[in-house]
């Protein structure tokens, strides 16, 4: 039950065929990771398709120097995976659960006969993959023209749940995904929390002034 719930919830699949959603349903099934337990590594040749069902997930590329860059952390109903799936080369980028954490995996051969076979669901993958290079341009501008404030502005907005908290993330995280050095982030979320754009509850960051943040994270 709880792999079709999810199978529902995630966006990519909401409203295509019941038909579709059973057989996905059926290639699928649900993995619980711990806290800090990595899913897939950099390279690796598996190609399931997997979509978060409950927690954060942190997908993360690493340099042959072992430095690690955050690409993106992921919540409930976001996909990844996709890119295995469809080409079946190797992974672009490792997986680790930042919390407790629940994926619904699902085999790429039964997800690609279904995208073969629905409109709806090929239309939505395109739009989804015309997303990732999007985002891939605007951070590539980022790191190309913004400063170390702008991009740790930026990476909080990106890391933060739809209710505005950053839950599970460091500041070697933050750091990690903003391309800057630890103590930078740390000033910044510093000057944050004086303006008033940021509030503390415990280990995570509660965002208090959204436009502010939003300027901030455009301004250059």
């Amino acid at each position: 039950m709880k792999v079709r719930a999810a199978l529902n919830a995630c966006p990519l699949f909401e409203r295509i065929e019941d038909e579709l959603v059973v057989r996905l349903a059926d290639a699928s099934q649900l993995k619980r990771l711990h806290r800090g337990e990595i899913l897939f590594l950099q390279g690796d040749r598996s190609s399931e398709l997997y979509i978060v069902a409950a927690g954060r997930i942190r997908l993360y590329r690493t340099s042959p120097e072992g430095a690690e860059k955050t690409l993106a952390v992921l919540s409930d109903g976001d996909v990844f995976g996709d890119l295995s799936a469809i080409d079946g080369l190797g992974r672009s980028a490792a997986a680790e659960a930042m919390t407790d954490s629940q994926a619904v995996q699902v085999r790429a051969r039964p997800f690609m006969m279904c995208v073969e076979e629905s409109p709806t669901l090929a239309m939505r993958l395109i739009k989804r993959l015309a997303e990732v290079l999007r985002e891939t341009d605007e951070s590539l501008d980022l790191l190309a023209f913004a400063d170390a404030r702008t991009r740790v502005a930026s990476a909080l907005l990106k890391s933060s749940t739809q209710s505005g908290r950053v839950t599970e993330l460091t500041h070697r995280d933050i750091a990690a995904i903003a391309s800057t050095a630890r103590e930078t982030v740390s000033r910044v979320i510093a000057d944050l929390i004086d303006a008033c754009v940021l509030g503390v509850d415990g280990r995570d960051y509660c965002i208090l002034d959204l436009p502010s943040l939003k300027d901030l994270a455009i301004s250059n």
